[in-house]
């Protein structure tokens, strides 16, 4: 590895965790994460007795465990957000630019510290969520194991879903180069659009498929399609969670390389 990548590297490390908004933000989707996960997972195990044969049928206890993700995601993104465009909110990127002057080299180093910590913290945080609502699940035989078809695969994807979203942020976050701004896109991008897609469902699903919403809750769930026109396959969510992400780093990318 380069020094100079070397160099940045531990730099965006360090500048990461002595933040606060990385502590309360990471800790704010373990809670949301954790806590809405197993409310919902012991909502079903009370009420199973009395649910429809079709509800019974369609449950998945994978999708049932990710519960609080929604709201987890959120605050992945906005750390996403906040460590670029919160730099230049405070002015701190003068110094940063200054012991590193290639604005690239910045960008890239910013954004690897990101990936790695948000993978490792959401692939953590959607393990031990899973486990915990099976755990619930155990005392009624619904539990699953990550040995079930389907179940590694939809774990594994939460996790990366969450760090998505975080890079997507971090994309927008630099572009925007405003917390405010940054954030309000990010949540135009994820809930907004949702909704958007969902009122042009009259003319075509294909708006609604091509949501990060719809697109996360296909990749974190076994059975999500099932009688669900309006989420997208397998494997059109993953090309809208690559295309996504790919935009965003591009256009931070971009706006980066373009006040070099």
């Amino acid at each position: 590895m380069p020094p100079a990548l070397r160099g940045a590297l531990a730099a965006e490390w360090i500048k990461l965790w002595s933040v606060r908004s990385t502590w309360l933000a990471l800790s704010f989707a373990l809670l949301s994460g954790v806590g809405l996960g197993l409310i919902d997972t012991v909502s079903v195990v009370r009420s199973w007795d009395t649910l429809p044969p079709a509800d019974r049928a369609a449950f998945d206890a994978a999708g049932s465990a990710f519960s609080g993700l929604p709201l987890a995601q959120l605050a992945f993104g906005v750390l996403g957000v906040l460590v670029v465009a919160g730099e230049y909110a405070t002015g701190s990127i003068i110094p940063t630019l200054t012991a590193v002057p290639r604005r690239g080299l910045v960008y890239l180093a910013k954004a690897a510290v990101l990936a790695g910590t948000t993978l490792v913290f959401g692939e953590t945080l959607a393990f031990g969520t899973f486990w915990l609502g099976q755990a619930v699940l155990a005392g009624h035989d619904l539990d699953a194991d990550l040995g079930d078809p389907g179940i590694l695969r939809a774990v594994s994807s939460a996790g990366l879903y969450l760090s998505v979203i975080a890079m997507i942020g971090f994309g927008l976050g630099a572009l925007a180069r405003q917390p405010a701004v940054g954030v309000a896109a990010l949540f135009a991008l994820v809930f907004l659009a949702y909704g958007v897609g969902r009122a042009l469902e009259g003319w075509s699903y294909l708006p609604s498929r091509l949501t990060l919403s719809n697109a996360g809750d296909v990749v974190g769930q076994v059975h999500a399609t099932a009688a669900k026109p309006r989420l997208p396959s397998l494997r059109l969510a993953y090309l809208t969670l690559a295309m996504y992400v790919t935009l965003a780093l591009g256009g931070g990318g971009w706006r980066t390389a373009r006040d070099a």
